[in-house]
């Protein structure tokens, strides 16, 4: 039994934390609880040093697979498992060998577990990520010690089982009949429910994932009571085809569609005096707020294809700003997005020049409401303009938004402190945009949201209370 546990424990070691990570945050793609990928690689160890006409039965039943599948993502996988056979019947059954081809490994699947999590969860890719650790100093640091801490448990475990005093060997036949019985139960186990996978196959989803880009799009499991309580903006339809109109449009942080339909109409209630062209769900293709911002101004992957959104009206005789209440250097807006048509770009640094003020909300930066006056005096003079606004407000965590005035809204529907920080923060810049569109009636506002509250401290519930890939969308004048 000793020796049994390490073999089992050390796959559930493997998978803990991206499972646990993807309940978090309600992540669409599930994840099993036990590594297929590193159960793989210790049972290979454990078989007898070099035999490799023993070892060709697992490269055969590998190639069938691969066949059966018949997917670019299965060919690929394929490839890594015949490597890993290889190398582990190459390598002798020491420990300076093993450790450090164990680490390889080790670290790659867990490198495709993280890249699995990441693009199903904010539709972010790994150096999208990383981009995102350079921003802060304990970013860089978190990037590596989250693998040197999963690796290292993962070879605490397995060194009992690989070269520890206890080590120990199986047959060739033993271990086909061990993997063959564990990977058809797990088939059984899935054929019979979908919820839950018990082994995950990180390596096999992460190459599905490059093989495949955008098949994570939207979240088709709306519930029947949203459906019915409101209309949907057509995927693919433009949002703009009228480029003769003034327009400001506005990416509201973490505006999310709720999965009670009060809620979500209460986020749009303050809208329901203005002039509506739309009111409704819009389904966004994005997962984080660059990508959003990306999507809106029409360039994919923030590379030039085409004509950008700004530029269009640029060329037809409009000034173009970009507005955002935090640092240019933050997804490196300030290098890249003049590119994209902008006249004028305008960060924190520019605000605070002006006079604007500063709130701490969840994120440092110049208030909503500041900038919404300062598009009020932009909107004044008769020079048209198209006009890009992401908003701050709303920005997680909301357990360190001090000051803030509760709406009435928490107590009739009864929130807690989460909800209650976050519908108060996106309420108030929602009024205040209703006053702004109607001091602007010759203006077309386009206000939608980037993604979903994300990042509670508190509170994975809250997160999963909102749909994943939907926003609302708001069209005005």
């Amino acid at each position: 039994m000793k020796k049994i546990f390490p073999l089992i424990f050390t796959p559930i070691i493997a998978a803990f934390f991206p499972y646990l990570a993807t309940l978090f945050f309600d992540t669409p793609q599930l994840h099993g609880f036990f590594s297929a990928d590193i159960f793989f690689l210790l049972l290979l160890f454990l078989l007898p040093y070099g035999k490799i006409l023993y070892k060709m039965p697992f490269v055969v039943a590998t190639c069938i697979w691969a066949v059966v599948s018949d997917s670019v993502d299965a060919y690929t996988t394929m490839g890594v498992y015949v490597l890993m056979i290889f190398v582990t019947t190459a390598i002798p059954r020491v420990h300076k060998f093993i450790l450090p081809v164990y680490s390889l490994f080790a670290l790659v699947f867990l490198i495709a577990d993280a890249g699995n999590f990441f693009y199903s969860t904010f539709v972010l890719t790994l150096p999208d990520v990383w981009g995102l650790a350079k921003f802060y100093w304990w970013g860089i640091i978190l990037f590596f010690a989250i693998p040197l801490f999963v690796i290292s448990l993962q070879i605490l475990f397995a060194r009992r089982l690989l070269w520890g005093k206890e080590r120990f060997e199986i047959s060739h036949l033993i271990v086909f009949c061990i993997i063959a019985s564990t990977v058809a139960i797990n088939a059984g186990v899935n054929k019979l429910q979908k919820r839950q996978p018990i082994m995950d196959f990180a390596v096999q989803k992460w190459f599905w994932q490059l093989c495949t880009p955008g098949i994570i799009g939207q979240n088709p499991y709306l519930q029947e009571d949203i459906k019915t309580a409101f209309t949907f903006w057509r995927k693919g339809k433009n949002v703009v085809s009228d480029l003769s109109k003034p327009t400001v449009m506005i990416l509201v942080e973490s505006y999310g569609v709720n999965k009670s339909v009060a809620y979500t109409d209460s986020l749009l209630s303050p809208f329901a005096n203005s002039n509506v062209s739309f009111l409704g769900l819009y389904p966004r293709d994005a997962g984080h707020t660059q990508g959003a911002e990306w999507e809106d101004l029409e360039v994919p992957g923030g590379r030039l294809q085409g004509t950008p959104l700004p530029q269009k009206f640029k060329d037809n005789g409009f000034q173009t700003w970009y507005l955002h209440g935090y640092d240019g250097g933050f997804y490196e807006r300030d290098a890249n997005y003049a590119k994209f048509g902008f006249d004028s770009l305008l960060f924190r640094k520019e605000f605070r020049s002006r006079g604007l003020s500063e709130c701490h909300y969840g994120f440092l930066g110049i208030c909503d409401s500041s900038i919404i006056g300062y598009i009020d005096s932009l909107l004044t003079n008769s020079v048209p303009k198209f006009i890009y606004w992401t908003t701050l407000d709303a920005h997680p965590p909301y357990e360190l938004a001090d000051g803030v005035e509760e709406s009435s809204v928490c107590k009739s529907m009864r929130f807690d402190d989460v909800d209650c920080v976050y519908f108060t923060l996106q309420q108030n810049t929602m009024k205040r945009l209703a006053k702004l569109v109607a001091r602007h009636p010759d203006y077309r506002f386009i206000i939608r949201g980037d993604h979903r509250p994300m990042g509670s401290l508190e509170q994975s519930g809250f997160v999963q209370s909102f749909y994943f890939r939907w926003v609302p969308l708001v069209i005005l004048n």
